[in-house]
């Protein structure tokens, strides 16, 4: 090849020697010493390459330190993959554990009514958890669900159990999330379940157990809003409660009235439970709002708030009306939601009140108001306009010190 290559660059170069011969009748000297040159440098060029095929002992040794180097990198891999295993084990564990940093105990303030705060360690007995399993599987008539979403797939399993053992079991929920798979395994054994299906949220969060006892609160029956969000739940023995929430739950099961189309029914819209005055209301239809509105505006000292959303112009007013009065007004925001166009965590910082972001890598979910340390307001209703006119929606005003001490703890526990 190199002999080619040799030829076809001496050709033209041979051709132009000899046109000039024939017009110089002489060859220049300096013109020979450069192809002299020229050819010298390509036969070593080709020489090494003929040397490198020649040699494949050369060629050899490189494989071999090449396959070496394989191997060495091959067993330190070996060597170190436990360990990466190991730490990637951990980390994962840290990034899908339970938020356990500050979980809490039940906060029984009030005969009768049981409070739980969240997130709570899953096999904790005296979580919230726990307490919602045990609730359910010893249920001896009848549970019916209100549920914004069914994801945790142990009360889906207690609910299975207590269906398959003859109580009559039935469930409301969002049509959002039909296709949980703890869901879609109750309609599988047999439970009845009815959806929504509409825009607007059937954002409920209750049960009630044979007709006597009510669990609600701000807690979705999923992992994240037990194991890892600030939520908070009632467990409320109270039959006139019970007939309310009952009464609300067949509107929609049975008569498929959701949101507005529901009419202000509440068969006792204050009980007594055991000594502890409880106002029960339902949104849209018993104007939430109003009722919020009448607690706050004769506060005399202070109105501490955990909210989720907090988009309510009237409810934020009423609370930043207060504070020239005295009032020390106080919230803790969700991080994510705060900042926005409509939250009202800057017009309340702007109007002298104390206003702190949550600390919770996951979420703060409570939609929670505390008057005066006497007075607590929870429920399902995020303090927005949607809460208010277009979902389904449930709350109650506890007037106990009590709660609200219980409330409070949370609160201060919550700050940064």
């Amino acid at each position: 090849m190199w002999i080619g290559v040799i030829r076809l660059w001496h050709y033209p170069v041979m051709a132009r020697s000899k046109r000039r011969i024939s017009r110089t009748s002489a060859r220049s000297p300096r013109g020979s010493v450069a192809r002299l040159f020229l050819l010298c440098l390509m036969l070593a060029v080709a020489g090494a390459i003929i040397l490198l095929v020649m040699r494949p002992d050369i060629l050899r040794r490189v494989r071999q330190e090449s396959d070496a180097l394989d191997a060495l990198a091959r067993s330190a891999m070996r060597r170190i993959q436990p360990d990466i295993e190991s730490a990637w084990k951990r980390l994962s564990e840290r990034i899908h554990a339970p938020q356990t940093v500050a979980t809490s105990s039940p906060a029984s303030g009030s005969p009768g009514i049981t409070v739980y705060f969240s997130p709570c360690v899953p096999d904790d007995a005296s979580g919230g958890g726990s307490a919602l399993l045990h609730l359910i599987r010893g249920a001896r008539k009848s549970i019916i669900c209100a549920l914004y979403e069914l994801e945790w797939s142990d009360a889906a399993d207690a609910l299975i159990e207590r269906h398959h053992a003859g109580v009559a079991v039935r469930i409301v929920s969002d049509s959002d999330y039909k296709d949980r798979p703890a869901m879609r395994a109750c309609i599988a054994a047999g439970i009845p379940a009815v959806f929504d299906e509409r825009k607007p949220f059937m954002h409920d969060k209750f049960i009630v157990v044979d007709g006597a006892i009510v669990w609600t609160g701000s807690t979705n029956v999923t992992e994240n809003c037990l194991f890892r969000n600030n939520n908070n739940a009632l467990r409320i023995e109270s039959e006139p409660l019970a007939v309310d929430y009952a009464r609300e739950f067949e509107e929609m099961f049975t008569s498929h009235l959701f949101g507005g189309g529901a009419p202000r029914a509440t068969p006792y819209p204050q009980v007594d439970v055991k000594g502890t005055s409880v106002e029960c209301y339902f949104a849209p239809e018993d104007d939430v709002q109003e009722e919020i509105l009448d607690e706050l505006q004769p506060a005399q000292r202070a109105i501490d708030f955990m909210a989720f959303s907090f988009t309510s112009k009237p409810i934020a007013e009423t609370m930043a009306q207060r504070i020239p009065a005295g009032v020390r007004v106080r919230g803790v925001f969700e991080r994510r939601n705060a900042g926005s166009t409509y939250s009202k965590d800057e017009y309340l910082s702007s109007q002298g009140a104390q206003i702190y972001l949550d600390d919770n890598p996951h979420t703060m979910h409570h939609k929670v108001i505390i008057v005066d340390a006497s007075t607590v307001i929870t429920g399902s209703y995020n303090f927005s306009q949607s809460a208010e006119e277009r979902n389904d929606e449930n709350v109650l005003i506890i007037h106990s010190p009590d709660i609200a001490k219980a409330y409070e703890q949370e609160f201060e526990r919550l700050l940064p």
